[in-house]
């Protein structure tokens, strides 16, 4: 069975955010992590991811021919949740009329999500049955978090922007995932952590949380980003049999312009063949591959045939995947 990207749409918050708005902190940055960003979307204190994914899955759903009831499951991962009980699934499902009887909302992976909700796809097309996939993808901590007046003078506050995209997944011929790889690190998963003021996040308190980046950790955590991305796509490109001079492009999360020039030129490519859309959405997490990805489509970069890799890191390096697509 040969499981693929059938099509995938993204949608941007409305606000767009420079960096004026992070004041003279931003500035006097010297921090190389959280350098090189310009503009960025923030979602609205009353606005909603699902409300984002219906939009999108809607357009998608239309414009290939299909009904809500046509989807069996829906997988969601979204960085800062709208409802911690719930979940978004169920609440998309109902928004687009839909019946899906697998929902999962996974809340792990990070800056790799998109990569290993195909994983989680394809394990169920495989397994139960599943035929057709929504594959949805939301960062909502810049609005969210990052820009609170208590913490938008921090070092790292004016990286995050938000952004959604759906992905309709399923068994095809046609942009078929050639390989996919992942690793997971556990001794790096506490290298990122949120700050509630010195509380858990569901005590009650004033202050409003945020995430930590240690400098000495951040040293850290650029090696291991620098080592991993580079690692994952040679060892997709060794199952599936294909050499690095064969990629046509390249899309990864995108952290930092450091990141993405240190990648491509892990893997001999020129600038115009990483794909990303940082310069005008910062560092989207892990909705960073899926709306580059669809943007890209969109302008028509990709002819049938391409090779196209999607690699990344999340967090503070625990996870790292790289998967290869014949579009």
């Amino acid at each position: 069975m040969s499981m693929g990207l059938v099509d995938i749409e993204e949608i941007l918050p409305a606000k767009i955010v420079d960096n004026s708005f992070f004041g003279d902190a931003f500035k006097e940055n010297q921090n190389r992590m959280f350098k090189g960003c310009v503009e960025r979307r923030h979602i609205g204190d009353k606005e909603q991811s699902v409300d984002y994914f219906a939009s999108a899955a809607k357009k998608l759903l239309e414009r290939n021919g299909l009904q809500a009831q046509d989807v069996d499951m829906i997988l969601t991962n979204v960085s800062v949740p709208d409802h911690i009980f719930t979940g978004s699934g169920a609440i998309l499902n109902k928004k687009i009329g839909g019946k899906a009887k697998w929902i999962f909302d996974l809340h792990n992976t990070g800056c790799v999500s998109f990569i290993y909700m195909m994983e989680v796809a394809k394990s169920f097309m495989l397994s139960h049955g599943v035929k057709r996939v929504l594959l949805c993808s939301g960062q909502t901590a810049g609005g969210r978090i990052f820009a609170k007046e208590e913490n938008k003078n921090l070092p790292q506050s004016a990286i995050p922007g938000d952004g959604f995209a759906v992905a309709l997944f399923e068994e095809t011929e046609s942009r078929k995932v050639l390989a996919t790889v992942q690793e997971v690190f556990p001794e790096n998963s506490e290298d990122m952590k949120a700050n509630y003021a010195g509380k858990d996040h569901w005590e009650a308190r004033s202050e409003v949380g945020n995430l930590e980046f240690p400098e000495e950790k951040v040293t850290q955590i650029i090696g291991r980003g620098n080592r991993l991305v580079p690692k994952m796509i040679y060892q997709a490109l060794k199952e599936a049999n294909l050499k690095v001079t064969e990629l046509d492009y390249l899309i990864t999360n995108q952290p930092n312009y450091l990141f993405l020039r240190n990648w491509r030129e892990a893997v001999l490519l020129p600038q115009e063949r990483h794909l990303n859309t940082f310069s005008k959405y910062s560092n989207l997490f892990g909705a960073g591959i899926p709306i580059t990805l669809a943007e890209a489509n969109k302008e028509g970069k990709f002819k049938e045939g391409d090779l196209i890799c999607l690699a990344g890191f999340s967090h503070a390096g625990d996870y790292a995947a790289a998967t290869l697509i014949r579009w």
